[in-house]
């Protein structure tokens, strides 16, 4: 009774643990999603953080009259063939977007202020403010807060516009998806050769000693150690490193990368360990009693059968990777950029989450989004980590 009594009671604690930690990861995912689903777009993915603003110009008069579009949505101007709509920018600010513009309208034909060049106008664009003339040359003037129907009323008493700006909305996150398949790249190039190698000596050359044993446990704690202790250490070390192979002043992507690197050698030569402990003796038994040296059996037969853990490995570490942050605020910075370079600042999606999250402000709907980005990429790199490992797996039993 005893016995039972305890069984029951320990199987109920082990219940009411398990539910209560899938109500509040249920609870976590319903929050992410509620706020970040409407954010999400591909203007978030493909866009820029920050605004451009562009000052333009036209040289031209327009002497057409343009035929209204079916389902317009906006308010058209007949006379410059474009339609402007009111919105919102994402903290509740008026705008006027442009939604559409004809072909031959003379908005195609801008010129930059400073430049002179022809800019292509591209649809989405909000404008700021216009400053036009009419037949009489008076200035005619007209701003986002006037609304789309006012500044289309003013184009079609206008033939020409002396100046007009405007400007792309920012909050996108491209700059932060380079940085981090950047950081995936390069990290990978460093550590997985390195890992590799590791796990091929530790399995086939170490000899079971003290030393081996010494050795696989400090593998053993470096994956223990909290990833902002490896932050400092890419401050203290590969930071400086780099500036003096490199241009680059601070942190930068390369100096991430090498961090990242050391934080995943002991995921990668551990798996990579297992996956070469799962190849049956007689495969290498058989490749030294045919001739083959012990390099040749290691390279042509031992690791294309480990090949399915070695994927694994990389496809985890790629995982870390996206998520990490801690360590590449020290390593890398929280700079958010839109023109990436391997040896400057930039931030990648999880310290993207830190930057907007870390203000006066925080940005809850842009950290939802990115957030869920990284949640569909985890989830497809788990998925695909299971099918190649079923499909690469040689010794399943089916």
């Amino acid at each position: 009774m005893k016995t039972r009594f305890m069984d029951k009671f320990l199987n109920t604690i082990t219940y009411i643990a398990a539910s209560l930690s899938a109500i509040v990861l249920i609870g976590i995912l319903i929050y992410i999603f509620s706020n970040g689903f409407k954010g999400l777009s591909v203007g978030l993915i493909t866009g820029d953080y920050y605004d451009t603003v562009y000052e333009l110009y036209s040289e031209e008069k327009t002497n057409k009259i343009f035929i209204e579009p079916n389902d317009v949505d906006g308010y058209f101007s007949k006379t410059w063939g474009i339609v402007l709509k009111d919105s919102q920018t994402k903290t509740g600010e008026k705008k006027v977007v442009i939604t559409y513009i004809d072909e031959d309208s003379v908005f195609y034909r801008l010129k930059d202020s400073q430049t002179k060049d022809y800019i292509k106008i591209k649809l989405g664009l909000s404008i700021s403010k216009l400053e036009l003339t009419d037949d009489t040359d008076d200035y005619i003037y007209a701003l986002s807060k006037d609304g789309a129907r006012s500044i289309i009323k003013n184009l079609d008493t206008a033939n020409r516009i002396t100046n007009i700006q405007l400007y792309s909305d920012g909050g996108g996150i491209r700059g932060s998806l380079i940085t981090t398949f950047y950081l995936i790249v390069l990290t990978l190039l460093i550590a997985l050769p390195i890992g590799i190698g590791g796990a091929i000596y530790l399995h086939e050359y170490a000899k079971d000693n003290k030393l081996t044993k010494a050795i696989r446990i400090m593998i053993d704690m470096t994956s223990g150690i909290p990833s902002i202790i490896f932050g400092l250490v890419g401050a203290l070390v590969f930071i400086p490193f780099v500036n003096s192979i490199t241009p680059s002043n601070g942190g930068s992507i390369l100096s991430g990368a090498l961090t990242l690197a050391i934080i995943l050698l002991p995921v990668i030569i551990r798996t990579t360990e297992e996956a070469l402990l799962t190849i049956p003796p007689s495969y290498k038994q058989a490749s030294l009693a045919l001739g083959a040296s012990r390099t040749q059996t290691v390279f042509k037969v031992i690791l294309p059968n480990a090949l399915s853990g070695i994927l694994t490995a990389a496809l985890l570490s790629i995982g870390r990777i996206i998520g990490e942050s801690a360590a590449l605020i020290y390593a890398v910075g929280t700079t958010i950029k839109d023109s990436v370079s391997v040896t400057s600042r930039s931030t990648s999606l999880a310290v993207h989450i830190w930057s907007v999250m870390s203000g006066e402000s925080p940005n809850y709907d842009l950290a939802c989004s990115i957030s869920i980005i990284i949640l569909i990429i985890v989830l497809c790199l788990s998925i695909l980590v299971k099918i190649i490992g079923k499909k690469l797996n040689k010794f399943e039993v089916k």
